[in-house]
């Protein structure tokens, strides 16, 4: 009939919209989870197991820059290399920082103690130093084998030591450690890392030491 109004219930234009916004809702996808998000992550530290240096009165100072990392390697991932130069990262494992931050620190204590020279790390700048020394991390990486028991962590770092006064580059190395590794598990890859860092800071103080006194206030 022409001119009629038709009256709807209140309750049911409720229910209809209620229903509409639902819909729209479920199409859009979970926009908060109230779920389990499933196991977190294994968080892993990279600390120096040795001693901290007593060579708080030596002349020959060393400021350690901030690592630069190779691609891949930065952040809180643990990188994994594949082959034809593909990588990914382990699954549920992490550092508990930024991987650069994690490895100047291990270097700044490591290389204090075993090579004689005093290293200043984050925060160094204020204190003055007689050369600084850069640092690029070539690998830092789980790398699977064909078969498990050819997994190895492989670690290659490159230093060059500059003294301030002049520019002069006192010296440049570079040193590569691959760790054999039991298992592709999280605790066993950290360990791989542990290894690595410790002989490759071996070898670097057993450079560095000598070249010290280039570095004297």
């Amino acid at each position: 009939m022409v001119g009629q109004t038709v009256k709807i219930p209140v309750s049911k234009l409720i229910t209809s919209f209620l229903f509409c916004a639902l819909v729209l809702l479920a199409g859009c996808g979970p926009l908060i989870s109230f779920g389990d998000d499933g196991p977190a992550d294994d968080v892993y530290n990279l600390s120096y197991e040795g001693g901290y240096s007593a060579n708080v009165d030596s002349e020959n100072i060393i400021y350690l820059e901030e690592p630069l990392m190779n691609q891949g390697l930065s952040g809180v991932d643990i990188a994994v290399a594949l082959p034809d130069d593909q990588r990914s990262t382990l699954k549920g494992v992490r550092w508990a920082g930024n991987s650069a931050d994690l490895v100047r620190d291990y270097l700044v204590r490591s290389l204090s103690e075993k090579s004689g020279v005093k290293l200043l790390g984050d925060g160094g700048l204020d204190v003055r130093a007689g050369c600084r020394m850069t640092v690029k991390v070539w690998s830092f990486e789980f790398a699977p084998g064909e078969r498990s028991r050819d997994d190895t962590v492989d670690v290659a770092i490159e230093f060059s030591l500059v003294r301030y006064r002049d520019g002069h580059l006192v010296g440049q190395r570079a040193f590569n450690v691959s760790t054999a590794i039991d298992t592709n598990q999280g605790n066993s890859v950290v360990a791989g890392f542990r290894a690595g860092m410790h002989a490759l800071s071996g070898d670097a103080a057993n450079w560095l030491g000598p070249l010290g006194s280039n570095c004297a206030l």
